[in-house]
C-alpha cells in the first residue's frame, strides 16, 4: 500500500470515527423528548450566524476529501470503512425512527416515574411545585400536572421562542384532547410503553 493509499485510509477512519461519534450523540441526545428539536433550532441559530464561516469550512473540507478519494483504488480496508459508515448511518436512522433510544431510555426510568405516581403526597408535592426541578431516573422533570379529564403529565423538555412555548414530556394514561396547563394548540402523542405516552404540547399567543 503507497503512501496516498494509507492517507486516504487514515482521512476515512477520522470521518469514520467523527461519524460514529456524531451519530452517538444524536441517539443519546434522541433519548430525551424534544431534545432534537432543540438541537435543530439551535443549528439553525449557528448557521444563520456564522453560514459564511460554515460554508468556506465545508467546501475547504469537501475538495480536499474529493483530491484524496480520486487516490483511492478501494482496497479492503477502504470498501470496509466505507460499509462500516454505511452500516452506522442506517442503524442510526433505524434507530431514530423506531424511537428505540428514547424507549429504552425510559423504560429504565419508569419505575422511578411510576413510584411517584404511587405516592400521592409526594406527586402533588411535584406537581405543586413552581419550578419542579426533580431529577426522576434519567429525566428531570420539570413541570408537571394531573388532568381532571385523565392523564399525569411530567414536562422533561420546553423550547421558548418570541410567542411560541413548546413542551416535551412523558404522559401515564393520557386523555384523548391535550392538557390545558401545557397548551393544546398544538398537541401529540406517541407511545412509549405500557400505559406511557410521549407527548408534545403548544402554546402560541
Amino acid at each position: 500500500m503507497n503512501n496516498n493509499e494509507i492517507m486516504a485510509n487514515r482521512f476515512l477512519f477520522i470521518l469514520l470515527l467523527l461519524l460514529q461519534l456524531l451519530c452517538l450523540g444524536v441517539l443519546w441526545i434522541s433519548c430525551f423528548p424534544g431534545e432534537l428539536a432543540d438541537l435543530g433550532f439551535f443549528l439553525l441559530v449557528i448557521v444563520y450566524i456564522y453560514g459564511i464561516p460554515l460554508l468556506i469550512a465545508f467546501v475547504v473540507i469537501t475538495v480536499v476529501g474529493m483530491q484524496i478519494l480520486k487516490k483511492i483504488n478501494f482496497f479492503p480496508a477502504t470498501q470496509t470503512l466505507i460499509i462500516a459508515a454505511a452500516i452506522t448511518l442506517g442503524l442510526t436512522v433505524i434507530l431514530l425512527k423506531t424511537n428505540l433510544p428514547q424507549t429504552i431510555a425510559f423504560s429504565i426510568s419508569r419505575p422511578a416515574f411510576e413510584a411517584v405516581i404511587a405516592d400521592a403526597d409526594k406527586l402533588n408535592s411535584i406537581c405543586n411545585s413552581k419550578p419542579v426541578k426533580q431529577q426522576v431516573g434519567l429525566y428531570r422533570v420539570i413541570e408537571c400536572d394531573r388532568d381532571r379529564r385523565g392523564g399525569i403529565y411530567f414536562s422533561t423538555g420546553n423550547l421558548r421562542f418570541i410567542d411560541i412555548s413548546d413542551f416535551y414530556g412523558f404522559a401515564y394514561q393520557p386523555n384523548p384532547y391535550g392538557n390545558y396547563h401545557f397548551g393544546s394548540d398544538v398537541y401529540t402523542y406517541y407511545p412509549i410503553v405500557g400505559e406511557w405516552y410521549g407527548f408534545t404540547a403548544g402554546k402560541r399567543s
